[in-house]
């Protein structure tokens, strides 16, 4: 049994999927009203359904003024009216001020249309996969103890803060934080307080980090970092020293009136395109090194680095300690 013309009309409009028919030029012929609604959501007037405008222009216009998703569209169309790909597939972001929203594209010749003329665009809402993904992301990149950055997350956020500073050509701050005597502590106590240690910890670096352009991160087992972006030494210097007294304010007790505390290196520097982030960790390090060697619960500072990369066998640059 055949089926009424006005039935395929009203499946086409049940669609979630937004869902045009261009011709060859790329003029849109017919919308369904999922493609209505979503414009008349983004802006458009009430009933506007685009047809008789070219969605091929709408794309050019929009990758002439720098957007990239525009382009790669249009060059998929293109494809398909040209007969050079079957179907074309495209996922891409679609954001809007409220809300996160991804979608793919599908674009393929209308199956029946004997002239090969026709053409069907359709755009499938996947933003719950992508926020799902988003998050399972997020999850590998976080501490699952204190809520921080894990060194995985550190490695990309330092790479990425360095080439910020390389091209602003402002100074990066990092510091690195090694828990004193923590060992001892967690013996003593048990690993529910020495996870509550470095739970106490994570909280006062996440209270210092608080511009888009810090991270602090747990990158071992009681070793922390935080990264400090366009923060010139005397910065850096004043959020160690108030690191370094929020966690002797805990008063952290063990043994014979013994505490836990921190030993920090710290430096700051503006970089070029040779310095590479294993090579400002290697020298935070070594100020961090100096710190516990000297005492520990203190701070040392890199008061400045060469500009190429040494061995690690070789000794720290110039550093100053802070008690």
């Amino acid at each position: 049994m055949q089926l009424p013309p006005s039935l395929h009309t009203s499946i086409l409009h049940s669609l979630e999927d937004q869902i045009a028919v261009i011709n060859q030029s790329g003029n849109i012929l017919e919308v369904n009203l999922a493609w209505q609604n979503f414009g008349c959501e983004n802006g458009m007037p009430s009933g506007y359904t685009c047809e008789g405008f070219n969605y091929l222009d709408t794309l050019s216009n929009a990758a002439a003024a720098g957007d990239n998703y525009a382009g790669h569209a249009f060059q998929g169309i293109m494809d398909v009216l040209a007969g050079n790909l079957e179907v074309f597939y495209f996922e891409y972001p679609c954001h809007s001020p409220n809300e996160k929203r991804w979608f793919t594209m599908r674009v393929v010749a209308l199956h029946g249309d004997e002239s090969g003329s026709l053409f069907v665009i359709s755009h499938h809402n996947v933003t719950q996969r992508k926020l799902a993904e988003e998050r399972v992301e997020e999850l590998a990149m976080k501490d699952p103890l204190t809520g921080l950055s894990n060194r995985r997350a550190f490695e990309f956020f330092l790479s990425s803060e360095i080439r910020s500073s390389i091209r602003n050509q402002t100074p990066i701050g990092l510091v690195l934080i090694d828990v004193d005597y923590f060992k001892n502590y967690n013996d003593e106590f048990g690993h529910a307080a020495g996870d509550q240690c470095l739970i106490n910890v994570g909280q006062i670096l996440l209270a210092h980090a608080r511009r888009p352009s810090d991270h602090s991160a747990r990158i071992g087992g009681d070793e922390f970092a935080l990264i400090l972006g366009n923060s010139p030494l005397e910065i850096v210097r004043q959020i160690a020293e108030s690191i370094l007294k929020s966690i002797n304010d805990l008063k952290m007790l063990f043994g014979d009136s013994k505490q836990v505390s921190v030993s920090i290196g710290l430096l700051s520097v503006i970089p070029h395109k040779n310095i590479t982030e294993d090579f400002l960790f290697k020298e935070a390090d070594k100020a961090l090194y100096c710190a516990k060697s000297a005492g520990r619960n203190q701070i040392v500072a890199i008061q400045s680095i060469t500009t190429m990369p040494r061995t690690s066998l070789e000794p720290p640059s110039h550093h100053e300690s802070i008690n």
